[in-house]
């Protein structure tokens, strides 16, 4: 199903835009919603691979002391280079 949707762009990006479907033998909407497709799928794939921040972010409550950070720093190095 198609819905219409009005946009604001400046005209001189409208016209090249014409210009350029135009080109491809396509129409304006067809490369809008390929864009926005293409937009969508690309940002979809980013949210999904989270980076060590936002996949850890606020799931410690309290403060850790030094002997707690240096066990789990040694247990991250011992695990990711096998010693």
């Amino acid at each position: 199903m198609t819905v219409e949707l009005n946009l604001n762009i400046d005209e001189t990006i409208v016209e090249k835009t014409k210009h350029f479907a135009a080109q491809r033998k396509t129409s304006v909407s067809k490369l809008v919603e390929e864009l926005l497709t293409k937009q969508i799928v690309e940002n979809s794939a980013k949210i999904g691979k989270k980076g060590f921040v936002e996949k850890y972010a606020g799931t410690l409550s309290g403060k850790l002391s030094d002997k707690a950070v240096k066990k789990i720093k040694e247990e991250h190095l011992a695990k990711k280079y096998g010693y």
